[in-house]
């Protein structure tokens, strides 16, 4: 009499390996796809038990689950916009959040610092040479345009989508605009700075200097990081 037969496949490995495909095509950072594949996840188990409740074995269950959700590659590009708008916002509201936080350091420091400059409203400040004058303008400029890209990014990913033309590439380039604007924003004010260490260091007042100094570094370096990510998430739409 022969013993029980080696046991049934279980719908795990199938699950997971299909998974595996359509992870492996979405773009942007990992925390941005986790949703997406728990729920593929729960969808595809959710089928596979219906399938076993029909009287198919695991393995079976499983496959007849995969074929109904479809192809891994084109469930990927359906995704991809999804993951794209999501990125942006983010991008977008960060940006959009630490840039008055970034330019009160800055204000500070002016404000703190004996650069002979007086703070003045309206706009603009008194007291500055031609050079400088200039070089605020266009830390003003860069500031403005980061700001505007960030609302445009922020306004094509919620209700506004409703009534514009779908088109998933607008809002991680307005992302992507924005990131960069923020690098030049924020270059410039480092700019300043070191021209400032390199004339006349003994006018600033290093604490406050220094902090503004770092966030802007700091802010930078992750916006610089994220306008590529935006652009290479926007490349992978069609």
């Amino acid at each position: 009499m022969s013993g029980p037969g080696p046991p049934e496949p279980g719908p795990g490995p199938a699950v997971e390996g299909y998974l595996a495909e359509v992870t492996a095509r979405l773009p942007g950072p990992a925390r941005a796809r986790t949703g997406i594949v728990a729920e593929l996840r729960s969808g595809l188990l959710d089928a596979t038990d219906a399938h076993r409740s029909a009287g198919l074995p695991p393995a079976q269950a499983a496959v007849a689950a995969i074929r109904e959700f479809g192809d891994p590659v084109q469930v990927a590009v359906s995704f991809r916009a999804e993951i794209a708008a999501g990125q942006a916002r983010r991008v977008a509201v960060t940006l959009l959040v630490t840039g008055p936080l970034v330019g009160l350091l800055w204000i500070a420091t002016a404000a703190a610092s004996h650069l002979g400059v007086r703070l003045a409203l309206p706009w603009p400040w008194t007291g500055q040479s031609a050079g400088l004058s200039v070089s605020f303008y266009l830390v003003a400029v860069a500031a403005g345009v980061t700001a505007w890209a960030a609302i445009f990014g922020i306004a094509t990913t919620g209700r506004l989508t409703r009534w514009l033309p779908a088109r998933p590439r607008r809002a991680p380039m307005a992302a992507a605009v924005a990131g960069f604007g923020a690098v030049s924003a924020d270059g410039l004010g480092l700019a300043l700075l070191a021209t400032q260490l390199a004339v006349a260091p003994e006018r600033l007042s290093p604490v406050p200097a220094a902090a503004a100094a770092a966030a802007s570094l700091v802010r930078m370096m992750l916006a610089r990081h994220a306008a590529r990510r935006c652009l290479a998430i926007r490349a992978s739409l069609t």
